[in-house]
């Protein structure tokens, strides 16, 4: 006798790290259903005239940022012989996508509140000392076209380490991701070359945290 046929959603939390990095967010959304169609797990499709794979991420991260806490939705059928996401193995996915949890989602996308960055900046004439006092008062930046911003308004905390990593000024902070305010750390970058000159930089996304101040499960 078949079992029942019925859809289940399962979140996965995921590094996108290394050469990754580069998957657009488009691509990423490609990459998902194409991994999970190789492992024979059926994703349930939106109806209509063009169906799409109910697929859902928690937010876009931008191209180059490497990130150690993304999260996607998957709405999967279940009841078939097919494996379920839980059982899906790692080798479907390609280097730098590394699965880190599998489970049935209890919160929504919509209360996450805030994000940890790590900066690394390769310093050019400018010191730790010196971006500590930058932030320390009002800094606008250009959000978009016509929209000013104050980052004071973003970040919740911020700090420079004391210590350089392989001669790169490390810069921690968390800032505003919610859906009243977003702030992309490259607008923090984009405040540092106002003041400094800045080529060589990267940035890592750490934690996302709920309204509740605890970490996005």
């Amino acid at each position: 006798m078949l079992s029942e046929i019925t859809n289940k959603t399962y979140r996965i939390k995921f590094e996108k790290t290394g050469v990754a990095k580069y998957i657009s967010h488009l691509d990423l959304n490609r990459l998902f259903s194409r991994s999970f169609a190789r492992a024979g797990v059926e994703i349930a499709h939106s109806e209509g005239f063009n169906p799409h794979p109910k697929i859902v991420f928690a937010s876009a991260i931008s191209l180059g940022i490497e990130s150690f806490c993304e999260f996607v939705d998957v709405k999967i059928i279940v009841g078939h012989d097919a494996p379920g996401v839980p059982e899906i193995s790692q080798d479907i996915f390609p280097q730098g996508i590394n699965i880190r949890e599998v489970y049935e989602p209890s919160n929504e996308f919509k209360n996450i509140d805030r994000t940890k960055f790590e900066l690394f900046l390769n310093p050019d004439g400018f010191s730790g000392e010196d971006l500590e006092k930058l932030f320390q008062s009002d800094v606008f930046v250009e959000k978009k076209p016509g929209v000013i911003i104050n980052l004071k308004d973003y970040i919740e905390s911020f700090s420079v380490s004391s210590e350089t990593e392989n001669e790169y000024i490390k810069i921690t902070v968390t800032v505003k991701t919610n859906q009243e305010m977003f702030l992309n750390p490259e607008n923090i970058i984009k405040a540092i070359k106002s003041k400094y000159p800045l080529d060589d930089y990267f940035i890592r996304k750490i934690e996302i945290y709920d309204k509740n101040n605890e970490v996005f499960k």
